[in-house]
């Protein structure tokens, strides 16, 4: 689940999910929709390592993604092995959305309500 919501020269979003790589799909989601590319064949694979605290990885992450959209690589597909996030890029033909410079630290602190965890994502663009 995702909405988003209003941050002054910025993309900003509420996320939640049952799980961190759940968050990360809503955030490659969110990427899609504002990059819009046109997506080729499979191009690369990288794998990232989970750490404490957790938004640091999702912020180092991301941020990795980010650079990759910017040379050609989209995030597809991700799976969790163990301790490591196995993460399948696409190659960019074209992008025809916006480009966005950075995930930034501003309001990503994660939080447990019941089963699902939350944060808010402040893209700069």
């Amino acid at each position: 689940m995702r909405r988003q919501i209003n941050h002054v020269a910025d993309l900003a979003y509420e996320i939640e999910s049952n799980d961190v790589v759940g968050l990360l799909e809503e955030i490659v989601n969110i990427l899609f929709e504002y990059c819009e590319p046109k997506l080729g064949d499979f191009s690369k694979e990288k794998t990232y390592d989970f750490s404490e605290p957790l938004e640091d990885f999702i912020f180092d992450t991301v941020n990795d993604w980010i650079f990759e959209i910017s040379v050609g690589h989209f995030p597809q597909d991700m799976i969790r092995k163990a301790e490591k996030l196995v993460v399948k890029f696409k190659k960019v033909l074209e992008k025809k959305g916006g480009e966005i410079k950075a995930l930034t630290y501003h309001l990503l602190r994660l939080e447990k309500r019941g089963e699902k965890i939350r944060t808010k994502v402040v893209f700069d663009i």
